[in-house]
């Protein structure tokens, strides 16, 4: 099969999926590395990935899944295999708009659940430095280490130290993913493109050689890292 067809293919199966959910509300398959998002009002609850469609879960719903015989959403990531609290679909919800609509309709409302509050921007520290030109030093010195990192450069140095990661080491001990979620807590317009950068600085390449593989599971790893973020509403 070639390239174009398969990609034809998956997204001739994204695009069944969204109209299959219109008995449930109007919904956007976005491309994600491979596969596509399923969002609704800008939030995910649904992802298709070699054209399997999987529903988001967590405590409330997750025996639902687990009752039908129903598998988790998993993936490779540094030689271990990792789950997320996605599960795949019923077979019944291609068959039925009506089921389709109420598998839909849970995972969307489990999306609301545990949709991540907005994380306040980090506070600097109290402590007063011996002087002020030695803090400034300081700092000075850290944001330039960080602008030497490969991808990096004055804007997204800038961006990490205006979240509190203010030197390389500081950047290698959160890792890539926590720090783009600490960014993201200061600054929401912070976009992907960052989170490869910081890979990229962290593994001495440049973004564009982060490939699929590498981004799909960088992806994930997000996903959990935002699952697990406090401040999550009750409701």
């Amino acid at each position: 099969m070639s390239t174009a067809s398969h990609v034809s293919r998956k997204q001739a199966f994204a695009n069944q999926v969204v109209e299959q959910m219109a008995a449930f509300a109007p919904v956007q398959a976005k491309p994600m590395f491979g596969g596509f998002g399923i969002y609704r009002d800008g939030l995910m609850f649904a992802l298709i990935t070699q054209e399997q469609l999987y529903f988001k879960a967590d405590d409330q719903t997750e025996p639902v899944f687990t009752r039908e015989g129903l598998n988790p959403f998993t993936y490779e990531s540094k030689g271990k295999t990792a789950r997320l609290r996605y599960y795949e679909a019923h077979a019944e919800v291609f068959d039925d708009p009506q089921r389709m609509a109420w598998w839909a309709r849970l995972a969307y409302d489990c999306a609301v659940r545990n949709r991540p509050a907005a994380r306040k921007a980090a506070k600097l520290p109290d402590k007063k430095p011996t002087s002020r030109s030695q803090a400034e030093g300081r700092s000075a010195a850290g944001l330039a280490r960080l602008e030497a990192l490969p991808n990096l450069g004055p804007k997204f140095a800038e961006m990490l130290v205006r979240a509190g990661i203010r030197s390389e080491s500081a950047l290698r001990k959160a890792g890539a993913v926590k720090a783009f979620v600490q960014v993201r807590g200061a600054m929401p317009e912070a976009t992907l493109q960052l989170l490869w950068a910081l890979e990229g600085a962290l593994s001495g390449r440049p973004a564009q050689e982060i490939d699929e593989s590498d981004r799909t599971s960088l992806l994930m790893a997000l996903e959990d890292a935002t699952r697990h973020q406090p401040g999550r509403p009750d409701r």
